[in-house]
């Protein structure tokens, strides 16, 4: 399988990314998220959320 490194489809991946960490963020920053904070503090990927948030 080949992966289009065309301009456009560069862009196309470039763009998806970043809305994808923009909602992520964003449900990080409700109520579950920071209920999910507390309960999996010792958690990498919540370290890295939470840090990412400026937490």
């Amino acid at each position: 399988m080949k992966i289009d490194m065309g301009p456009c489809s560069i862009t196309l991946r470039l763009q998806t990314v970043n809305q994808l960490r923009k909602a992520c963020l964003s449900l990080a920053k409700s109520s579950a998220g920071q209920n999910i904070q507390k309960q999996f503090s010792t958690n990498k990927s919540v370290q890295r959320t939470s840090q990412a948030l400026g937490h």
